[in-house]
């Protein structure tokens, strides 16, 4: 007696193999580095308008925050997170909390102090 019945998975017509099939790498790469250079343009144009003292920890803030977005981006809905050839949403998602680490190492550094 089985507890759990699964149904076979319904099979792929070849209209949606050709539709899911992976893009090479260049084509895959710049839209997504193109979202994260928007998402960073954004955090820097929200920090911009925040007084000079604390404009550098809410962009490392901010970076954060975009980090995490970008990790449950990529939780949800890309794949695994090794042995691409292209950028993933989890590339994105270090690019994010890199950018952040290092303004506030910066920050710390007092390299943004005049």
């Amino acid at each position: 007696m089985t507890t759990l019945h699964m149904p076979p998975w319904r099979r792929r017509t070849s209209w949606t193999q050709r539709k899911w099939a992976p893009l090479p790498a260049r084509e895959t790469s710049a839209p997504l580095l193109t979202d994260w250079l928007l998402s960073t343009g954004l955090c820097v144009g929200l920090a911009m308008i925040l007084p000079g003292s604390m404009a550098p920890w809410a962009l490392a803030a901010l970076f954060s925050v975009a980090g995490y977005v970008w990790l449950a981006f990529a939780i949800t809905q890309s794949g695994a997170p090794a042995d691409s050839p292209h950028l993933t949403a989890w590339d994105a998602a270090l690019l994010s909390f890199a950018a952040s680490f290092s303004v506030q190492t910066a920050s710390y550094l007092r390299v943004f102090s005049p």
